[in-house]
């Protein structure tokens, strides 16, 4: 748009106006700015230098002046007739795609998987480049449009695809889909529980950006010889009530860590809002301090049970499967937008920008510092297989991933 005019055919208001409208409403806003203008005799404007004026042609202000005025647009809500505009020069040069495609073939790949979906290896630039090299000067607007007819745009991988086939997932699906549909017909406590990864203290750089009056610079490596120390961050999400409590650790992410996070929070917040629940439903990942298979787990999950009076029902998603624990998407992609930004300083510095984290949907998180320090070498209890007889019920089907944790009275 042209910003020639004078200020009695086009102000800078008019201008501005202009700016926020779709190609119909401008036609028709400079048809009736033209007619006006035209008027203006003493200027010797006529309606083909106004036009010239505001940097549209004539055709363009007759047709505005024509729809106005006998109140016939290009209908059905469209912002031009059916065919209009400029047409494409693509169909006119099919040589154009044919040389595209020959350049791309040598640098096309696929999925083993999937053999509709391919990709190439070349940037756009340098197929402008392989064009131009034998005779075809063209824009990379047309280069892009041509690449969009042959089905190839920009795209990002995702992660998606298991590492592997595990054996009753499906099965594992359907049974955690129905337990948390019990249990909270009857108000059963269901929590996710999982351990972010460690987080570096100290003047390290974080993706995101921040608000500040100035740049902003932190360590050019991150080595860990230079960090303040490490948090282990680990997850309690009560599922029904949307509510995150946040424990970050100083040591190790051990089975112990998890109980005792589980026992606080039970103690400082779960019991009061579940006063009549005798079992605590538990969905958690079956690895690290979670496993399924590791004795000292569940070692550490009778104790606990014999410390709360309570049963736990240990409910474990299949491997490679750790994405679909609700707490994954629902607590820790909310923190790490909270860390995001600018360096976890110091433990305290983390703990409050964690708490500050909330959602639309009203999520609300709790932060609690454990300082205590934990073994990762414990020997296991000579009682343990008696223990392990009277305290765990494993369910019928897909025991190593479902089972029922008894206080031991």
């Amino acid at each position: 748009m042209l910003t020639k005019a004078p200020p009695e055919i086009l102000s800078p208001e008019d201008l501005a106006y202009m700016s926020t409208l779709n190609e119909r409403d401008r036609r028709w806003f400079l048809a009736t700015k033209a007619t006006k203008a035209s008027d203006l005799k003493a200027q010797g404007l006529s309606y083909r230098k106004v036009s010239k004026i505001m940097g549209t042609s004539t055709h363009t202000l007759q047709n505005g002046r024509q729809e106005l005025l006998s109140g016939e647009g290009p209908g059905d809500g469209r912002i031009r007739r059916a065919g209009a505009g400029r047409k494409s020069v693509l169909p006119q040069h099919p040589e154009w795609t044919q040389a595209v495609v020959q350049i791309i073939e040598p640098h096309t790949a696929g999925l083993p998987q999937d053999e509709n979906v391919v990709w190439i290896s070349l940037r756009v630039t340098q197929i402008m480049s392989e064009l131009s090299a034998i005779g075809y000067d063209i824009s990379r607007h047309f280069v892009r449009q041509i690449l969009d007819s042959l089905g190839l745009r920009e795209r990002s991988f995702y992660k998606d695809l298991p590492m592997k086939e595990v054996k009753s997932r499906d099965e594992q699906f359907q049974r955690i889909s129905s337990i948390r549909e019990e249990a909270k017909a009857v108000g059963l406590p269901i929590i996710s529980i999982d351990t972010k990864k460690k987080e570096m203290l100290g003047n390290f750089k974080r993706e995101g950006k921040a608000l500040c009056n100035g740049p902003l610079k932190s360590l050019d490596h991150d080595f860990s010889t230079f960090s303040d120390g490490q948090i282990v961050p680990h997850g309690i999400y009560d599922v029904t009530r949307n509510v995150g409590y946040m424990t970050l650790g100083i040591s190790h992410d051990t089975s112990k860590f998890v109980c005792d996070n589980i026992a606080r929070v039970w103690r400082e917040h779960l019991k009061e809002q579940y006063p009549n629940a005798c079992t605590l439903v538990i969905l958690c990942d079956g690895v690290g301090s979670n496993s399924s298979s590791h004795r000292i787990v569940k070692q550490d999950l009778m104790d606990l049970a014999n410390k709360l009076g309570i049963r736990l029902l240990m409910v474990h998603y299949p491997p490679y499967c750790s994405k679909f624990n609700p707490i994954e998407h629902r607590i820790f992609s909310q923190i790490t937008r909270s860390w995001n930004g600018a360096p976890l300083l110091n433990l305290q510095n983390a703990a409050n920008r964690a708490a500050m984290t909330t959602t639309k949907k009203g999520l609300k998180v709790h932060v609690h510092i454990n300082s205590k320090n934990y073994d990762i070498k414990r020997p296991i209890d000579e009682s343990y297989q008696k223990r392990l007889a009277r305290q765990v019920v494993f369910a019928p089907e897909l025991g190593k991933w479902n089972y029922l944790v008894k206080p031991d009275n």
